[in-house]
């Protein structure tokens, strides 16, 4: 009797799947840059809403080096077990592994959800002396060499943002690159004057005094009407648009039940009022995707950014 009540004993501990008492420690959220950067400030709005759906704890970690290649390396080199997952970016997945030689590819994931796609601006400090993209290039060609723009790292969407801007208006031979570990140095470089333009995502104009130029998105934003599109100000297709979408992503191997609670998770914090509230005030655009539906975008995503990797003469 007391050997067949061992037997089942151990019987229901093998029928009971290790995903059911999901999660039983709190899962960290990698923000792949700086605190300070757009993504890391998203992470953060993000955090909450996403633990209490999740009916545990989420802890925001920074992890920052190699234009985000650093983490995401870091990340997919992991056990597979749910605890562990990153906030990466359209470049961290999709264009930096095409540009680098790093540990990961498209195949070392598992997509868990996205979560925004939000349009980059070009950017100038609040108090400068441009107000449009027809002032910065008349100033960049009147001192060739002479002023610089700033990213969070060579082939981020920052960089990628200038490049396509610069090349749109025809000045990139006569203006400077200098790259940093994140956005947040970045705005401490064009706080001291060092560098005079910058491109990310309406959310930096929630931490930073900021003036935007042009917004590189297909209409205007709702949040910032008198702000004119790239389109309207003088810089043509294809590099007249360009969204910064991000996701959580998962080492490669998850299992499936575990990434249906993350992903149910995801989407019940992105429809938070907190994260919805959050949204609004930073002008992030949500844009949610599950699991298979995510797969199927970053994939396409992939092959995709093969011609912006090329256009950036990355």
């Amino acid at each position: 009797m007391k050997f067949g009540s061992i037997v089942c004993t151990a019987a229901l501990a093998l029928a009971t799947p290790v995903w059911a008492d999901f999660p039983e420690k709190p899962v960290t959220l990698i923000a792949p840059f700086n605190a300070g950067g757009g993504t890391d400030l998203l992470l953060r709005g993000f955090q909450e809403p996403f633990a209490e759906a999740l009916g545990g704890n989420a802890v925001v970690q920074n992890m920052a080096g190699g234009s985000g290649t650093v983490a995401a390396s870091h990340i997919a080199g992991l056990s597979p077990d749910g605890y562990t997952l990153g906030y990466l970016s359209i470049t961290v997945s999709t264009i930096q592994p095409q540009i680098k030689d790093v540990p990961y590819d498209k195949e070392s994931w598992t997509p868990i959800c996205s979560v925004a796609a939000s349009p980059t601006m070009f950017f100038v400090g609040a108090d400068s002396e441009y107000n449009s993209l027809e002032d910065v290039k008349a100033d960049i060609e009147a001192k060739p060499n002479a002023l610089i723009f700033g990213s969070s790292g060579p082939g981020a969407i920052t960089h990628l943002t200038m490049v396509a801007a610069m090349n749109g208006m025809g000045v990139m031979d006569k203006v400077k690159h200098l790259p940093h570990k994140g956005s947040g140095p970045a705005m401490k470089s064009m706080a001291g004057g060092i560098i005079q333009f910058f491109g990310d995502t309406e959310v930096m104009m929630s931490r930073y005094d900021l003036k935007p130029l042009a917004v590189f998105a297909d209409e205007r934003l709702a949040s910032l009407p008198d702000v004119p599109t790239a389109t309207e100000a003088g810089i043509a297709a294809p590099l007249n648009e360009l969204y910064l979408w991000g996701g959580l992503f998962a080492p490669a191997g998850l299992d499936a039940e575990v990434t249906a609670k993350l992903a149910s998770a995801c989407e019940g914090a992105v429809q938070s009022n907190a994260f919805q509230a959050f949204a609004e005030s930073t002008g992030t655009v949500i844009n949610y995707r599950g699991p298979e539906e995510f797969d199927a975008f970053f994939r396409q995503q992939w092959d995709a950014n093969k011609t912006l990797i090329e256009a950036a003469g990355l």
